[in-house]
């Protein structure tokens, strides 16, 4: 239980509550006009983003990939549309016709209406996959050209300061190799001569 404990204390639970108040306030400026038939489903919707934008800051905590399926699922849950249960020409969510067949014992029924939650959730996942392809490419590529940059502009000061050495070489290193190219020449030399001798 430590874990959760952790997950509540790195949690800005201040500045949340502060959120959820202007919220309130501004959910009620917005709706006071509204026709009450209407209000259930501008409830439900602005719960549901509530819902989707709050569960932002949970999944920055969780890692990467289980962050973004937990997500596309809550959305996929809350958003997916299905057909009312008194009125199939209206739309509701799907999710409440899960509910409402389970609780009636009609699994099938609960299976049928799940569809369009695993339509959503799907087709949330693809694109999803489809977004971190195209990130990691570009990612990929602008770590290429970071490193070409890098190199280019280390070649330009080679040759800018004139200095040739190796990466890690030292100038006592090259002069080590000039001495020992010296003594190889001359005992070159030196057995050059002693053929020419005989």
């Amino acid at each position: 239980m430590d874990w959760l404990k952790n997950i509540l204390h790195s949690l800005p639970l201040e500045s949340i509550s502060d959120i959820l108040g202007e919220i309130a306030i501004w959910w009620g400026q917005m709706v006071k006009d509204v026709p009450p038939a209407d209000l259930p489903m501008y409830a439900y919707l602005g719960g549901s983003i509530l819902v989707l934008v709050l569960w932002l800051l949970v999944a920055r905590i969780l890692p990467k990939p289980l962050g973004g399926m937990s997500w596309m699922i809550l959305f996929a849950v809350l958003l997916a549309p299905g057909a009312a249960l008194g009125d199939s020409s209206e739309i509701a969510p799907a999710s409440i016709s899960v509910v409402y067949a389970v609780m009636m014992k009609d699994f099938a029924g609960a299976i049928a209406n799940m569809l369009p939650i695993l339509v959503v959730l799907v087709i949330g996942l693809f694109i999803g996959f489809m977004w971190q392809l195209i990130r990691g490419a570009f990612a990929s590529s602008l770590d290429k050209a970071r490193s070409r940059t890098a190199e280019d502009t280390q070649a330009t000061m080679q040759l800018t300061t004139g200095s040739y050495l190796a990466e890690g070489a030292t100038v006592t290193e090259q002069s080590d190799t000039n001495v020992n190219l010296e003594k190889d020449s001359t005992l070159n030399q030196k057995a050059n001569s002693d053929m020419s001798d005989k």
